[in-house]
């Protein structure tokens, strides 16, 4: 390629290079030059520093000068940025895919997991089409809404969600103070876990993991040894919030699978019977009601999203999810002053 540098088709390729890597951000000299001479070739840009110094402002002049792309340079920070990507559009996609980006706006305009990341990256995607595909945007968007407001209250602290994150990445070991809304002393427990998942579920965000021990004041070390999911908010931000240096084992600890089995009314099951479970089966019965069953690896959020039926559902086992709807029901009952009775 040497003594060719300035042919069109170079100089072409060099513009499209330098248009790839500052649509990822701004970018130093440096950071240009190799971009464009990993995505062309060694000898795209001379060795020599004022020879590439010369055919770098050539491309840009070339680019601003057919066709309106402007890269401005920031004396104050030293990097190049992309101010103006000219009139002609870069990017067009047929109306389904237009319909797509559309739906995922809407679902994420005021709120939602990754909110702001997403609708940067969609503001991206539409300040490369035409005006009229971008206009097209709002006119093929289905008339369809997904509610993923958070609910919380209180924000996450600061550290916990990075720290997290890093930790399901790195598939190391977590260790936290955690305070559980269960817990009647509501005093912080410590826990290491073997993170997996980070899941925004009804609203909120939690850490699915394996539970290894906990430590507190009143009981001292327990061993846990079991999967649970965390709210994040009940991670506590300070000095035992930490990645650690143990590298979990491959793949997941076997889960234990528990029964559930319920029936619900007629009118439960009008528009049919949701699948709140794995390995469902259902009977239906002469009366217009069902009986269901089948397994969860969580019993105690089993137990409340069967509670969402109200009145239209009996649980009648397992145990472990009969026990934590009997004791919910209980607990009801007696806050509405209704009945007086043992506790199951």
């Amino acid at each position: 390629m040497r003594g060719d540098r300035n042919t069109s088709w170079l100089v072409i390729q060099r513009g499209l290079a330098l248009i790839r890597r500052l649509m990822r951000g701004p970018a130093t000299k440096a950071e240009l030059l190799q971009a464009v001479r990993a995505a062309i070739g060694p000898d795209a840009y001379s060795e020599s520093s004022g020879a590439a110094d010369r055919a770098l402002k050539n491309d840009r002049a070339l680019l601003r000068g057919k066709l309106g792309i402007e890269i401005a340079y920031d004396r104050g920070q030293g990097v190049y940025w992309l101010a103006d990507l000219g009139d002609a559009a870069w990017l067009d996609l047929p109306d389904d895919d237009l319909a797509a980006i559309g739906f995922i706006y809407k679902t994420f305009a005021a709120a939602g997991p990754e909110a702001a990341r997403v609708r940067n990256f969609l503001t991206r995607i539409g300040a490369l089409l035409s005006p009229e595909r971008r206009a097209a945007v709002q006119r093929l968007r289905p008339a369809i809404s997904i509610d993923l407001r958070e609910l919380d209250e209180r924000p996450i602290s600061a550290r916990v969600m990075p720290l997290v994150q890093q930790a399901v990445h790195e598939r190391r070991r977590l260790g936290f103070n955690y305070r559980a809304a269960s817990q009647e002393d509501r005093l912080p427990r410590y826990h290491e876990v073997e993170p997996y998942d980070i899941l925004f579920r009804h609203g909120h965000w939690y850490l699915e993991g394996y539970d290894l021990f906990s430590r507190g004041a009143q009981h001292g070390e327990v061993l846990q040894q079991k999967h649970r999911g965390f709210r994040l908010q009940g991670i506590l931000d300070d000095e035992w919030l930490a990645v650690l240096p143990e590298r979990l084992p491959p793949g997941r600890r076997p889960q234990k699978r528990h029964v559930v089995r319920y029936r619900l009314t007629a009118s439960a099951i009008a528009h049919g019977v949701s699948r709140h479970f794995a390995d469902m089966r259902v009977e239906h019965l002469p009366d217009g009601s069902a009986l269901v069953e089948g397994t969860t690896a969580d019993p105690w959020t089993a137990a409340r999203e069967l509670l969402h039926y109200g009145e239209n559902c009996v649980v009648l086992g397992g145990d472990e999810v009969l026990g934590h709807m009997r004791r919910m029901v209980a607990a009801m009952a007696k806050g509405y002053d209704l009945l007086a009775f043992e506790t199951p």
